[in-house]
């Protein structure tokens, strides 16, 4: 058996490798919960009201606003921008929602998880252990004999 992360042949029955201190024997984590059907909901009904102020507010201000001399053109404009600034409003929205999601199912509940592995994760093995990292001191003993070069003559 090789440890996943730097693939060291270790012996059965060893909890960490020898190595690098890996964890060989990983624990899963149970699936996650579903997504809070109420917290959905609510999320929904904010994106529906936001759609719903976006579209009726230009719409409700349309006709004070020919009364006091605006054209057609220009409540169209105001209306395009009004719907493009909902809009805006709404995929970020989303977005936050989506992001919301994807932490809850990352962590699993409300208290952070510093490590987990999906169900499906199995190890990766090595095809072979890596090239062996040479000793510390192999290149620095020190040789108190000549050096190969002239040597002093006193």
């Amino acid at each position: 058996m090789y440890c996943p992360t730097c693939g060291v042949d270790s012996v059965e029955g060893l909890k960490y490798c020898k190595r690098c201190g890996a964890n060989i024997t990983a624990t899963f984590s149970p699936p996650p919960k579903k997504f809070p059907l109420a917290f959905t909901i609510a999320f929904l009904i904010i994106i529906a009201g936001v759609f719903a102020i976006g579209l009726a507010l230009p719409l409700a201000a349309s006709h004070d606003l020919t009364a006091s001399g605006f054209s057609t053109g220009q409540l169209m404009e105001l209306f395009l921008a009004v719907m493009g600034v909902t809009l805006v409003v709404i995929v970020l929205l989303v977005w936050l929602f989506l992001r919301l999601i994807r932490l809850y199912h990352q962590t699993g509940s409300a208290t952070p998880v510093t490590q987990s592995l999906p169900i499906e994760f199995e190890p990766q093995q090595i095809a072979g252990p890596p090239e062996p990292i040479g000793s510390v001191t192999e290149n620095t003993t020190r040789s108190f004999g000549p050096r190969g070069s002239r040597q002093r003559e006193e």
